[in-house]
């Protein structure tokens, strides 16, 4: 199975878990996506994932790469869950701003093209350039309605300004890696 609900949360050695706390009206809600990955061998991954908010669950979702980057192809690679998460967030905004104004909806659907490039470490010869790109995201966001193009494009946008996901590639999002060997940061 790709995904399924986990059992258990996410066993962490040096992440603590922010306790979630209620916001008050008006202010924003402040949450985390924690999760323990790991290497199965081969390019098999599977992580343990759960948001720190009451009543989502922990789910264990599997990755692999295609055959030609030595993975066996069982389960979606990195970048295709990154992209599906970025729809799929953009989409669950949509429907609570549909939701949360009453509008008459028929269909929603969303179609991505996100364009990456790197240089393989498995290439032979190389200048030393390793950095991965992201080269943009395309969404086309395709709605049946009774409403007009002003309230659909009001709706688009107030609906990506909301989303995480995309605000996430949008705008500079600060990262740190930290490094351990043997328990040992270094």
């Amino acid at each position: 199975m790709i995904v399924s609900k986990s059992n258990s949360s996410p066993a962490f050695e040096k992440i603590d878990v922010t306790p979630w706390v209620k916001p008050k009206l008006g202010q924003q809600m402040s949450f985390e996506v924690n999760l323990v990955a790991e290497s199965r061998g081969g390019m098999k991954k599977v992580a343990v994932v759960e948001p720190n908010l009451p009543s989502w669950s922990a789910f264990e979702i599997n990755c692999d790469e295609g055959t030609a980057l030595g993975g066996r192809d069982e389960a979606p690679p990195p970048l295709g869950y990154l992209s599906a998460g970025i729809a799929f967030c953009l989409l669950t905004h949509l429907s609570a701003f549909i939701r949360s104004k009453g509008m008459n909806i028929t269909s929603l659907k969303l179609e991505q093209r996100t364009k990456f490039s790197t240089t393989l470490v498995t290439e032979a010869e190389n200048d030393g350039d390793f950095r991965g790109r992201c080269h943009g995201v395309e969404t086309h966001v395709l709605i049946k309605g009774d409403h007009s193009a002003d309230d659909i494009h009001a709706l688009a946008k107030e609906s990506e300004a909301a989303c995480m996901a995309m605000q996430s590639i949008v705008n500079a999002t600060p990262a740190s890696t930290r490094l351990y060997l043997n328990g040992a940061q270094i």
